[in-house]
């Protein structure tokens, strides 16, 4: 009588073959009866291998392996060797799935963080900005620039993870960074050096990974690294030594990719091509090495060694240059700070103006020129805001008696009600958690502004306030429910005025349903006699209206999905240690100690292939030395 079911040849620990019902059992089943056959109890023992693979995973059915009629399984036995791979590749699993949630929230994080710089944003602590060498603001389309920060933020972050010996992190950091520079325009990307470094970064890191496979692959991304560099820098580097007033910033860069490209091409089997690049690379890091003497006469100036160190090798190494180099410097520094204190400032006084109608604040280009027209600063950013940045739009109504006035009424009438209530431009919600703790809603407004919006800061200027900030009877009542409640905002630990709007159903209404110079300036083109109207009457007789798009759609929400943790992991990284971040040069900082070491090492591996001997390396680097 025929059997049943299929059969399994097998070898190893186990000879011969396995009958089992079919392919679609588990492999734990298989297992099972593996061990059973074996005579042995400790299932986990058993390590099952079919066409090469690890049959780990003993939930997944024979057929998930590949496994057939024809396979042979390879049985071994060991001190619960499966259950200890098992256990590995789980762990490995886990590593991997929990490295791919935070790369996307690392994304998510400065996916935002990049749209705020368009207009729509300055609601939390950070804001990123784009710069020149010069410390001159670029002008690019709202697309250009979103991807250029993304991708300068997350290359940023790579960066601080390679450094810190996360390389499985940095890599998965700067392959997102590279994905955010292909949304910006091929045009933007040719004038600027920054993925020609990114792509060099990324081989850099798969060879720190000492992936070989990865490595074979590198050439292209190298390739386009060095057309990157040549038409950013020039095809001998003459546009960036123009730009640096004579001085080379970027030897390091050549180093690091004249290496990598004779890397990439030794494990390819090119071993004239690798030779070529790892002499050229010898011969650029032997003009960066620096003389004790020279470094000894900066610091001896008063001149910090990294600051002596980048001057020298800017410099070729020579002392007058890099003197030069550093006053130079030092006076650009200085204007960089002021230039940058000054958008500072500009930054805090537009919140003070708040948004317009798509969400957007004050563009500081057309409020200038409205000011050279002789109108008053604030009348001026009003109207900008009500006409959505449309400066002809905001010039037709400063240069219409009726609708000015109507608007310096709206001004006037949003004045008192600051006067009366505080200021009005800070987050609703976050208004609303502050009186909920007891605070009054006038303080907890002031603070909120002061704070640029941040619970935190504003907490700290509440208590400086002392009692003038609380109201004593909410705080009462919000300690009797429970301080934790309070805290979180909850109906529970409001105090009595939002209990009672609560209880008459209009909590969110009483507190965002004001009317503000936002909504009047908006209707002041339509209606202004209808604004005076309202705007003459800002306290109890005032009539309720749903909140004007003035108000950002995120405050209700207290800015829902915001994760402060990556924020703040992208801000450090683009600060970089001691406020890196803040200098233009610190990116061709390279330290290219270990470059020199690879390039000993995969020179003496070549030497090695090709059985020659060393002095006939040393004489192809002196060669090159000569010859660039």
């Amino acid at each position: 009588m025929e059997q049943e079911g299929v059969s399994i040849k097998v070898a190893g620990a186990l000879k011969g073959a396995v009958r089992v019902a079919s392919f679609d059992i588990s492999a734990g089943e298989l297992r099972a009866e593996v061990a059973r056959l074996l005579g042995v109890s400790d299932v986990g023992s058993v390590k099952m291998i079919a066409g090469g693979r690890n049959l780990l995973d003993d939930a997944k059915p024979l057929r998930a392996y590949h496994v057939t009629a024809s396979s042979r399984l390879l049985v071994t036995r060991g001190a619960a060797a499966h259950s200890a791979e098992l256990a590995g590749a789980e762990a490995a699993a886990g590593a991997e799935e929990a490295r791919t949630a935070k790369l996307e929230r690392l994304k998510a994080a400065a996916d935002r963080m990049a749209a705020r710089g368009d207009g729509r944003g300055l609601t939390d602590r950070y804001e990123f900005s784009l710069e020149n060498q010069a410390g001159t603001a670029l002008s690019l389309s709202d697309g250009d620039r979103r991807g250029l920060v993304l991708g300068l933020a997350l290359h940023d972050k790579g960066k601080a993870s390679m450094e810190a010996g996360e390389l499985q992190a940095a890599l998965g950091e700067l392959l997102l960074a590279e994905e955010s520079f292909g949304l910006v325009s091929p045009s933007v990307l040719e004038g600027v050096d920054n993925l020609g470094m990114l792509l060099l970064d990324i081989v850099w890191c798969c060879y720190k990974l000492r992936d070989v496979s990865r490595l074979g692959v590198c050439s292209e991304r190298l390739a386009q690294a060095r057309r990157m560099l040549a038409k950013a820098h020039g095809p001998h580097q003459e546009r960036l030594r123009l730009l640096h007033g004579g001085f080379s910033p970027e030897q390091a860069i050549y180093v690091r990719l004249e290496l990598l490209e004779g890397v990439v091409a030794f494990h390819s089997g090119e071993a004239a091509a690798a030779a070529a690049h790892l002499a050229a690379a010898q011969a650029r890091w032997q003009r960066l090495q620096l003389s004790p003497g020279a470094l000894l006469a900066l610091a001896e100036m008063g001149y910090a060694e990294q600051e002596a160190q980048r001057a020298l090798r800017f410099s070729g190494d020579d002392l007058a240059a890099a003197v030069d180099f550093l006053t130079e410097q030092r006076q650009r520094d200085q204007a960089r700070r002021a230039e940058r204190g000054k958008q500072r400032d500009w930054l805090r006084e537009r919140e003070a103006y708040g948004k317009t109608p798509s969400g957007k604040f004050v563009d500081q280009q057309p409020l200038q020129q409205l000011l050279q027209l002789g109108y008053e600063k604030g009348l001026a950013a009003e109207a900008l805001r009500a006409a959505d940045n449309d400066g002809q739009a905001a010039l037709d109504v400063l240069g219409d008696p009726v609708r000015r006035g109507a608007l310096q009424l709206a001004l006037i009438a949003q004045q008192m009600l600051e006067e009366e209530q505080g200021p009005q431009s800070v987050k609703a919600s976050r208004v609303r958690r502050l009186t909920a703790m007891g605070f009054k809603e006038k303080a907890a407004r002031i603070a909120l502004k002061a704070a640029v919006n941040s619970i935190e800061g504003a907490l700290e200027q509440l208590q400086a306030m002392g009692d003038d900030a609380r109201d004593l009877a909410a705080a009462a009542a919000a300690a009797a429910v429970g301080g934790a409640a309070a805290a979180a905002g909850g109906d529970a630990g409001a105090g009595p005025s939002q209990q009672q709007a609560a209880g008459d159903g209009a909590a969110e209404a009483m507190q965002e349903d004001q009317p503000d110079a936002a909504a009047a300036a908006a209707q002041a083109a339509q209606d202004p006699a209808g604004v005076a109207r309202e705007a003459a009457a800002p306290g109890g007789g005032r009539r309720r209206r749903r909140r004007s798009r003035r108000w950002d759609s995120s405050s209700s929400s207290d800015e829902e999905g915001v994760d402060q943790e990556m924020e703040g992991e992208l801000v450090n990284a683009v600060r970089g240690k001691q406020g890196k971040g803040e200098d233009p040069l610190s990116a061709y900082d390279m330290d290219v100690s270990e470059d020199g070491e690879a390039i000993q090492l995969y020179l003496s591996m070549l030497a090695s292939a090709n059985g020659s001997s060393g002095a006939s390396g040393s004489s192809a680097a002196a060669a090159a030395a000569g010859g660039s």
